[in-house]
């Protein structure tokens, strides 16, 4: 029985589902599906995928038992009937398929008639919907043309399930069947309601492009006058029909390039049919392999995916077979394509890299030229460095605007040329020096020196304690690119950075740093934001402390706290590298007394961030419909908000697509919609932008909720094979399969020939009796699926008997049973005949046989039809002989007397005759006289009744 399978819900499966339909091209690429395998559509699946009609899915499987769609089905048909699928665009149809990758194939079928938009309510198609059986035989038999279903047909079709149906829709059912394009169930069902699935939908295809042949082979040749034979000749009596040869040709170039369009167009009379092979450099090759695009009666447009030469070659057909071939041959050379990366701009300490992209050189060679305003350079003089077929690196010599190109000249002397522009600008150098160390009471001489520094454009900049500050507050004189004496206003540490900007934008820096410091003053500088992972460099500057020693404190939240318990890492008078333990408000303070007792001091405030911590667990193995409770437990996470993401191991993927539910700073509940390896990953970002991901690198696999069936029929025979087709799960996990026995469990190797796997199999029970025959598989889980079916086995009737073989006319004989079983609820039927005739008998014969006489002779055959419940018979017959043996004349005597009369003697005459049968015999004679007186002479012999002659 056919199995019933769930449609599939996802749009990528439908799209690969279908429907690779290679413009009904016979050079479709030739492939093998491993699940076509012993499938009973085997044989209509290879001959679409060499059609190129199917192509199958991702998995390499072309899954002929699930269900097909209206969309898929009117795709692979509309594809089947033309080369190009394109609907007029004013066609009106339905509602609901504007923009549905199937659209053109259901416009071009509503267009051609074959899907009629009567046939759905409220002009939806509803094309992600499974398509029924009759839907299908519908479109199938529209698409055989008018003209193949007579006004006269009754229609009497044997299905049981159809006696609903419309009178139209059984019409359909019996064009279907006349031409079959579908035939029904072993129960005598059609099941027209029922969803189709992909391996009916191949085998009704093929079907139908049968029945398109048969069609057209019984349609009356047409002949036109001018197209009889000359000559004479034909059978006579109104001659046959003739058809001429057919006539074809086409024209190739050449020569040709790849991708490059090559038009066939044939010139062709009288034909009916074209197929085209072709070879590449003399071998066999299939169409698509080589060429992209298609070839029919009409020729076509091919583009070549490979260099080669390649002979195409037409066989046309006419009406009757008869073949004209024709071929041409076109070389195929490859398209050079070159392309090399030069910058727009560089200058004349850039090392260049020249990354030239060369497709098809072959044996080509690429010619290197260099030219400046137009004028031919020597590579060698212009440049260092070498370029080759893929290139190089290089470097010009001098400034200056270059045009750098390359050319190559390929075997039928067309070039391909590419060239860039360049321009060449010099390197200019700055160098800027002061002094490291001064105060703030103190001029210092900012000392320049440049080259190549002609109109570019200076800016400068200041930086004090890292923080950018105006040069004319903090600086008391003018600086420029000449030497000047200038004086920092106020402690610090700066950095003098002057910036040279030429036209291509690259600048040109050098810096002066120089620490000023006050008069007996402590100065050292640390960011103001940090967390609580960085290790700070305090670089300090201490003015006229001698040999004193400087005091490091820290304040936090106005409370001087020990130092020890604010940083790790130790301070002195160079400062030292720190980090700060804990959040807060900080304020770092550097301290030292003079001799004097003048105390100088510098402090900074910083504020401290936490790092924040998220830790949660994923369960390792779930399904998809278990709630999975993520519980988060997480430290400095005041203010912030966790943003979930989920990685499925090929980066992050979008929330909604792949999980139900959300997830916040406390964790939740989610459900994973997909079967996969998902990894949870949380994020937050803090008040400084700083980024916080948290991957505790728990990986969770996610198993789908399987489905398994498969169907038997109701009642089956001792002596039936039933196919059992398994459905719903993923042909990964291993099956086992169990069966009861009225009730009882027994092992299948007993009850069944033939094995199960987990696809299925073909069994036979080899007893009657009532069964249950269960499936069962479990997953990495310990999750276990099942299914159910119940069938009757019913025994065989097994009937025979036994009679003489010869036997006397009207005599009574026995028919007795010699065999019996099975026949409880049977009835015996029993027909005697003679010569094929039927005939009757004397008596009464039953299932326990019976007396009967025959009252005739001859050879006669006795016969026992005996039918059981369900309407299956046993038939036994047996042959007798019925005979009439003639009697026997043992004595004939006849004795003249002398007594006379009329001048005749008196004969006494008397005869003995026994017959074996026991039959009465009554002897008469023929030319007796009356009163036996004869003439003197030779008289003739007598006849017995029982037809017994003898000489007397």
């Amino acid at each position: 029985m056919r199995e019933k399978l769930k449609k599939s819900a996802s749009l990528l499966t439908i799209l690969c589902l279908v429907l690779s339909v290679f413009g009904g091209s016979t050079y479709a690429a030739h492939r093998y599906f491993e699940d076509a395998k012993g499938h009973w559509a085997e044989d209509a699946i290879k001959t679409l995928t060499e059609q190129g009609a199917i192509a199958g899915f991702p998995d390499g499987l072309v899954h002929p038992d699930e269900i097909i769609t209206r969309a898929e089905f009117a795709t692979l048909l509309a594809r089947t009937m033309t080369d190009t699928v394109k609907a007029d665009a004013n066609t009106a149809a339905f509602t609901d398929i504007g923009g549905h990758w199937a659209e053109q194939s259901i416009l071009y079928l509503v267009q051609q008639k074959i899907i009629d938009t009567d046939d759905y309510e409220n002009k939806l198609f509803s094309p992600n919907e499974p398509i029924t059986r009759l839907e299908m035989v519908k479109m199938l038999v529209r698409a055989l043309g008018d003209n193949c279903h007579s006004k006269d047909c009754i229609c009497d079709l044997d299905f049981t399930d159809i006696s609903l149906l419309e009178k139209e829709d059984r019409m359909y059912l019996c064009i279907g069947e006349k031409y079959f394009i579908i035939k029904g169930y072993p129960d005598k069902t059609a099941k027209p309601n029922d969803n189709a699935t992909r391996g009916e939908a191949f085998e009704m295809l093929v079907k139908e492009e049968e029945a398109k042949d048969k069609i057209e082979q019984e349609k009356p040749p047409v002949i036109k006058p001018d197209e009889k034979p000359s000559g004479g000749g034909g059978n006579g009596g109104g001659g046959s029909s003739y058809v001429p040869a057919p006539q074809f040709s086409f024209t190739l170039p050449k020569n040709s390039y790849v991708g490059e369009e090559v038009k066939i167009s044939p010139q062709a009379k009288y034909v009916s049919s074209v197929s085209w092979s072709i070879t590449k450099d003399e071998i066999p090759v299939e169409l698509s392999s080589v060429f992209e695009g298609e070839l029919n009666k009409d020729g076509g447009t091919l583009k070549a995916k490979k260099v080669g030469k390649y002979t195409i070659t037409a066989t046309a057909k006419n009406s009757r077979g008869r073949e004209d071939t024709h071929s041409q041959t076109v070389t195929v050379y490859p398209v050079i394509t070159m392309d090399f990366t030069l910058p727009k701009t560089a200058h004349t300490d850039t090392t260049i890299p020249v990354e030239l992209k060369i497709q098809n050189l072959g044996q080509n060679t690429v010619v290197w030229s260099l030219t400046q305003d137009g004028k031919a350079l020597e590579l060698e003089k212009a440049i260092a460095g070498e370029l080759t077929h893929a290139g190089g690196t290089i470097q010009f010599k001098e400034k200056g605007s270059y045009v750098l190109t390359a050319k190559i000249t390929d075997e039928i002397g067309e070039e391909t040329t590419v060239s860039k522009n360049i321009d060449i600008y010099p390197v200019a150098e700055i160098k800027l020096t002061l002094p490291t160390i001064s105060h703030a009471d103190k001029a210092v001489t900012l000392q320049t020196e440049s080259k190549n520094t002609e109109d570019l454009t200076a800016a400068w900049t200041l930086t004090k304690n890292g923080v950018p500050a105006e040069i004319q507050s903090q600086i008391e004189g003018d600086v420029s690119l000449s030497d000047s004496t200038i004086r920092f206003k106020e402690k610090g540490v700066y950095q003098l950075i002057v910036a040279l900007t030429d036209k291509t934008g690259r600048t040109f820096t050098d810096t002066a740093k120089i620490t000023i410091y006050p008069v007996g003053a402590v100065g050292f500088y640390i960011p103001s934001i940090l967390h609580t992972d960085d290790t700070v460099k305090v670089e300090t500057t201490l003015a006229e402390i001698g040999e004193k020693i400087a005091t490091w404190t820290a304040t936090k939240k106005g409370k001087e706290i020990p130092l020890s318990d604010a940083i790790t890492g130790t301070l002195t008078n160079e400062g030292g590298n720190i980090r700060f333990k804990d959040k807060g408000e900080y304020i770092l303070k550097c301290s030292f007394t003079d001799d004097g007792g003048r105390t100088y001091s510098y402090e900074q405030a910083a504020k401290v961030y936490p790092i924040p911590t998220v830790t949660y667990t994923q369960p390792k193995l779930i399904h998809t419909d278990t709630k999975v409770a993520i519980n988060t437990t997480g430290t400095d996470l005041d203010g912030l908000s966790l943003e979930w993401l989920v990685d499925n191991s090929f980066g992050y993927q979008d929330w909604d697509t792949f999980v139900t539910g959300n997830l916040n700073n406390e964790g939740g509940n989610i459900y994973f919609k997909r079967a996969g390896i998902y990894e949870l990953v949380a994020r937050t970002t803090d008040e400084t932008g700083r980024v916080f991901l948290f991957e505790p690198k728990n990986k969770t696999e996610v198993l789908p909720v399987l489905t398994l069936g498969f169907e038997l029929p109701e009642v089956a025979y001792t002596d039936t094979q039933i196919d059992i087709r398994t459905s719903g799960h993923n042909n990964t996990l291993p099956m086992e399969w169990s069966l009861t026995k009225n009730g009882k469990s027994i092992a299948i190797s007993s009850a069944t020939d033939g094995e199960l796997n987990k696809l299925g199999g073909k069994v036979r029970f080899t007893s009657h009796g009532e069964y249950v025959l269960t499936a069962k598989m479990v997953d990495l889980l310990g999750r276990s699926y099942s299914h159910s079916e119940s069938i009757t086995i019913m025994p065989i009737v097994d009937f025979a008997f036994t009679m003489p073989t010869t036997v006397h006319y009207g005599k009574s004989f026995e028919v007795a049973i010699s065999k019996s079983q099975h026949t409880e609820k049977a009835n015996a039927v029993w027909t005697l005949s003679k010569n094929g005739e039927s005939c009757s008998y004397v008596g009464e014969l039953s299932k326990n046989g019976g007396t009967i006489a025959i009252n005739d002779i001859g050879e006669f055959t006795l016969t026992a039809v005996v039918t059981d419940i369900l309407g299956r018979e046993c038939r036994y017959s047996q042959s007798i002989t019925l005979t009439n043996t003639l009697p026997v004349i043992s004595e004939v005597n006849a004795v003249p007397t002398r007594t006379v009369k009329d001048g005749k003697f008196l004969v006494k005459i008397s005869a003995n005759a026994t017959d074996s049968d026991g039959d009465t015999t009554t002897l008469e004679w023929q030319g007796r006289t009356e009163g036996d007186y004869y003439a003197v002479g030779t008289h003739n012999q007598g006849t017995s009744k029982g037809q017994h002659r003898s000489l007397w």
